[in-house]
């Protein structure tokens, strides 16, 4: 076999370095499996859950440390080469039946190829749709690349399941029906919440720079769990008028390239939007365009940290958003903001806590709008940019919410203002720090009902505390140092002496 050398990129997983078995060094895609006969197989692996492909058993190994040896991972295997432990006519058997005990279809006994050459869309739309008449089940995708020429159609109570970075989907699109979803569920074109229910998508990589990504449409309790995204034309996930979508686990190395350009986006249909779409092959079917609003989903344990510095990580689209939670996570390199939801759009019930903004032109920056907003609260959140020149805006925006908390949380940087706000009723503010400011830390400039305890505002050219016209601030504990003025009043502004 020779020598080992170092592949150039990273192995299948999350692991460090793949190697390449031969004597030459081979530019291969970075999380690209090892492929090749039987016969090269090392003796022993590199890493833990290290993946080699016998392109002539049909068979994926795994290296696993705690045995020292081999062992099957995946593959229909062929007539000379079984699946280890059974005859070929059993590993058939195996592979293509769905039981009560083990409802698991892997797509290669079912002719699928993750070849990165063969369009196999209309094949797994048809696997999917075989599943979902049998009940549901888990659906297997094997290491490869996989290129969908259509949007495959997930049913009720199906799992489409890969093995981590090394299962990669590609939707290829002609010019003209660029953005349309790479993957979505029955019932995409209904009403309310009628489509597919109790699905999910766990363990692949998205790297499709000609097609949107995972849209959920008019579909309910779904879960969509490690996923990476690295090319994308418009959104890796967009959650469109569906409810109960938990998205846990997601890292993201690109934004969109096709002018909407956020990584993650929470949005519903409407009958002016010509948009949130899937591709049958040949024609774009929209989704169903009743205005159902998202309703109750979550966003954790994400990192967006994007290479082509895309306008915002999360965007919260149009009107209709409801109890949305983004928690545990990282944001970075966005040229608008890190969070952004529309100007003039109604929100109820909006969550972010424990997550960094760090490095983006602005953190959360939630619109303008005078009234028709409710509950937000922001908590343990860091919002901190260093580059001046990337620095715009406010670090922390929000209009038009009635009811507010906004605690433990840090904005550092030479953004105009530290933190604003616009027509808000019933505003706290508790352990706030506020530092960097061109202008102010704290503006509340109109219309804003608030009281602000415990807060600090530091190194601002203006004011630490700006009331504006209409506004009523009552403040206490709060520390200033290095700021132009400490307070400056055009509405209503009392201090309350503090033990």
């Amino acid at each position: 076999m020779g020598d080992r050398t170092p592949r150039l990129g990273l192995g299948t997983f999350e692991e460090g370095e793949a190697w390449d078995h031969t004597d030459t060094v081979e530019a291969v895609d970075e999380h690209a499996i090892v492929r090749g006969p039987i016969a090269d197989r090392p003796a022993s692996g590199e890493y833990d859950d290290e993946l080699y492909h016998a392109t002539d058993q049909g068979i994926t190994w795994r290296w696993d440390v705690s045995s020292e040896d081999w062992v099957y991972f995946g593959g229909q295997g062929c007539s000379d080469q079984p699946v280890p432990g059974t005859s070929h006519f059993d590993a058939a058997q195996l592979v293509h039946a769905r039981t009560a005990e083990t409802p698991v279809w892997n797509v290669e006994a079912h002719g699928i190829e993750g070849d990165g050459k063969t369009e196999v869309g209309q094949d797994l739309h048809e696997l999917l749709t075989k599943v979902e008449s049998a009940g549901g089940g888990i659906v297997y995708v094997p290491p490869g690349r996989y290129l969908l020429e259509r949007t495959p159609l997930i049913g009720d109570d199906t799992i489409l399941l890969g093995a981590g970075r090394a299962t990669v989907l590609e939707g290829t699109r002609p010019d003209g029906g660029e953005g349309r979803a790479l993957l979505s569920n029955r019932g995409y074109d209904t009403v309310g919440y009628g489509g597919a229910s109790n699905w999910g998508v766990c363990n692949v990589r998205i790297d499709s720079p000609s097609s949107n990504g995972i849209m959920p449409a008019h579909a309910e309790n779904v879960r969509l769990e490690n996923v990476y995204g690295d090319r994308i034309y418009y959104h890796h996930i967009d959650v469109v008028s569906s409810k109960n979508v938990v998205i846990d686990g997601y890292w993201a190395t690109r934004g969109g390239d096709g002018g909407s350009d956020a990584p993650i986006q929470f949005d519903n249909q409407t009958s002016e939007i010509a948009s949130n779409s899937v591709w049958n092959g040949t024609d774009e079917l929209l989704s169903g365009s009743d205005g159902t609003p998202t309703r109750n989903c979550t966003l954790k344990n994400f990192e967006i940290d994007p290479g082509n510095g895309p306008d915002y990580g999360v965007h919260i689209h149009r009107n209709g958003n409801e109890s949305i939670t983004i928690s545990d996570g990282y944001i970075t390199g966005c040229l608008s903001a890190a969070i952004r939801a529309d100007t003039g759009d109604e929100i109820a019930d909006l969550t972010i806590d424990s997550v960094s903004c760090i490095e983006n032109a602005r953190g959360i920056s939630l619109g303008q709008i005078k009234s028709g907003r409710r509950e937000l609260t922001i908590n343990n959140v860091t919002i901190r940019t260093d580059n001046r020149g990337l620095a715009a805006g406010s670090g922390i925006y929000a209009g038009g919410f009635d009811g507010a908390e906004i605690a433990n949380t840090i904005v550092d940087g030479e953004f105009t203002n530290s933190i604003l706000f616009d027509d808000m009723d019933d505003l706290k503010l508790s352990t706030v720090t506020a530092t960097g400011a061109d202008s102010q830390a704290f503006r509340f400039r109109e219309n804003v009902d608030a009281t602000l305890t415990t807060a600090r505002a530091a190194d601002c050219g203006g004011a630490g505390v700006y009331s504006g016209p209409g506004c009523s601030v009552a403040y206490g504990g709060v520390s200033f140092k290095n700021v132009g003025r400490e307070v400056v009043v055009a509405g209503e502004l009392r201090e309350w002496a503090s033990s």
